[in-house]
C-alpha cells in the first residue's frame, strides 16, 4: 500500500477510531425512502416530495380472476440523484458530534455511551488510552448528505485532534452515520449486515464531493507535517504501525 493510501487508511478509518462507532447494528432496512425528521429545515424541499401521495386513481369494480401472487423482493434503499454534501445544515447533528468529540477527550464513557444506539461498541479501554495522548478536538466541521434504508444522515466532520505531545493541531476526517430517535439524531453504533444499505454507504463514500474533503483534508496533513518535523513523525509512526497491521493481519 502507497504512503498516499496510508495515509488515507489511517485518516479515515481509525487513527482516533470515530470510525469505529458509525455502523449500523444490523437492524432490517426500515423504509425504501430517505427519511425527514420532523421539525427539520431542508433547503432543498425534499419532504414536500416525500409526502405526496397518489390522486384520481381510477377504481375498477368487475371481480378479478383470482392468481397466484407475484414473487416480491425486498426493497432496495435509494438515494436521492441530487445528494451533495452540505455544510452546516443542521445544528442538532452538529451539536450531537460536538458531544461526542468532548466526551471522548474527557474519556466520558457514560456520556458517549448516551450518545450512540448501542454502547456495547464504546470501547472504555481504547477510549482511555486514547485520552492520554488527545488533550481534545477544536474547529469541528460537519458536512452531511442523506443516507438510505436506515440511516438518516451520513455526515463527513473534519476535526483538528490537539495531541499532548505536539503543537500543531492534527486534521482529521471521520463518517457518522445518523438517524433519529423521538426527533433527535443519535450515532448509529454496530455493523452493518444489510447489503443494500451497504451498498448505498459504499457509494456516498466515492461521490466526487466526498473524495475532494478527503484530498483536502490529506493535504492539511501533508502542509503540516512539511512545516512542523514533530508532525511528520507522529505520521510517519502512524503509517508503520498500520504497515505492520497488515502485514500481521495477511493471509
Amino acid at each position: 500500500m502507497s504512503v498516499y493510501k496510508r495515509m488515507i487508511f489511517i485518516m479515515v478509518t481509525g487513527i482516533m477510531l470515530i470510525g469505529m462507532l458509525t455502523f449500523s447494528t444490523g437492524r432490517p432496512v426500515k423504509s425504501a425512502v430517505i427519511i425527514i425528521p420532523a421539525g427539520t429545515e431542508d433547503p432543498e424541499g425534499t419532504e414536500a416530495v416525500l409526502n405526496v401521495t397518489p390522486t384520481d386513481i381510477p377504481t375498477d369494480t368487475t371481480t378479478p380472476e383470482p392468481t397466484a401472487p407475484e414473487p416480491t423482493e425486498p426493497p432496495v434503499p435509494t438515494v436521492p440523484a441530487d445528494n451533495p454534501l452540505r455544510y452546516e445544515v443542521y445544528p442538532d447533528i452538529h451539536d450531537l458530534i460536538q458531544e461526542y468529540y468532548d466526551a471522548k477527550a474527557a474519556a466520558d464513557i457514560d456520556k458517549m455511551k448516551k450518545l450512540v444506539t448501542d454502547p456495547v461498541y464504546i470501547s472504555t479501554e481504547t477510549i482511555t488510552a486514547q485520552s492520554e495522548f488527545v488533550k481534545g478536538y477544536s474547529d469541528l466541521k460537519c458536512y452531511t448528505k442523506r443516507g438510505g434504508g436506515e440511516i438518516d444522515f451520513v455526515v463527513y466532520c473534519t476535526v483538528n485532534m490537539l495531541v499532548s505531545t505536539l503543537e500543531t493541531p492534527i486534521a482529521s476526517l471521520e463518517s457518522f452515520y445518523i438517524i433519529y430517535k423521538d426527533g433527535k439524531p443519535v450515532i448509529f453504533s454496530g455493523v452493518i449486515t444489510d447489503e443494500a444499505t451497504q451498498a448505498v454507504l459504499n457509494t456516498l463514500d466515492n461521490d466526487d464531493d466526498v473524495v475532494e474533503l478527503k484530498e483536502y483534508t490529506l493535504e492539511a496533513i501533508s502542509a503540516a507535517a512539511e512545516a512542523d518535523p514533530a508532525v511528520y513523525e507522529f505520521w510517519q509512526k502512524l503509517i508503520n504501525a498500520v504497515g505492520t497491521e497488515e502485514n500481521s493481519t495477511a493471509p
